[in-house]
């Protein structure tokens, strides 16, 4: 398997990433591929690198994975302050036109993950394209809930006095544009577009995310998807953080895009 250091370009911002190759080709002449979008102060890696790992097993399985830091996080270019929904829906389109351009990409397969706040910039992408497959881990289908966990009194006076505050606890500045994107785009609306293959997984335990969100996506994916799969698992917390539920989210994610992206 390689792993190597990449970058491409997203607007003004440049982009770091991390490309997984096979080893070798199997029957078929070019890799199908798997995108990751993390999640809200994420990175590439996600906690307790389970993107990483997740993106290994992936690839152990005969696809290639591409793992980026949205514009502002991780190791790419811009501050944090400046992301907006918009900015991370275009750096996933760019990581799209990125992959899909690689020589030994089957830009025919192509598949989408998407964590926590990621499944939206994963959906909007997914259903634009379209992808042919897509995954969405403990995933926020209603934007506007983020901006009522985060904006306290004084978070919202300091928005409002100077555009952007400090969210003590989590270490970042957020900007007033990133609040006002989140009332612009309707990730469930998409959802009911896409017209791949989907598989939703969430735990019961999650305490940033309630299960609802998940069960909105897979209502909607009713409209047009080819199938329909969603896992809810007893516990994991919102980024499945036991063993036996890390175990089973990498297993059923590498088996899912496995099955749909290899023909």
């Amino acid at each position: 398997m390689i792993e190597k250091p990449i970058t491409f370009q997203s607007g003004r911002s440049q982009i770091v990433g991390i490309l997984h190759l096979p080893d070798r080709k199997t029957t078929y002449e070019k890799f199908p591929a798997v995108i990751f979008c993390h999640g809200f102060s994420g990175n590439k890696s996600e906690s307790h690198f389970i993107f990483t790992k997740t993106a290994r097993q992936i690839a152990s399985c005969g696809l290639a994975c591409l793992r980026f830091d949205f514009m502002g996080s991780g190791d790419s270019a811009g501050s944090f302050e400046e992301m907006t929904l918009e900015t991370e829906i275009f750096d996933a389109f760019q990581a799209y036109e990125y992959l899909a351009g690689l020589p030994f990409i089957n830009k025919e397969n192509i598949g989408i993950l998407g964590l926590s706040m990621g499944a939206i910039p994963a959906v909007i992408v997914a259903s634009k394209i379209p992808l042919k497959s897509l995954c969405l881990w403990a995933p926020v289908a209603y934007p506007e809930e983020i901006s009522k966990k985060i904006l306290t009194a004084a978070v919202r006076k300091k928005l409002q006095q100077q555009g952007t505050a400090y969210l003590n606890g989590a270490g970042l500045r957020i900007g007033k544009h990133f609040i006002n994107s989140l009332k612009k785009i309707n990730p469930v609306e998409a959802a009911s577009r896409f017209c791949g293959h989907t598989l939703i997984i969430h735990s019961k335990d999650d305490p940033t995310i309630n299960v609802s969100h998940a069960l909105a996506y897979y209502k909607a994916f009713h409209n047009a998807a080819i199938t329909k799969r969603m896992i809810i698992l007893e516990k994991g917390g919102h980024t499945f953080v036991t063993e036996q539920s890390e175990n089973i989210v990498i297993q059923e994610t590498a088996s899912s895009f496995t099955q749909t992206l290899i023909t």
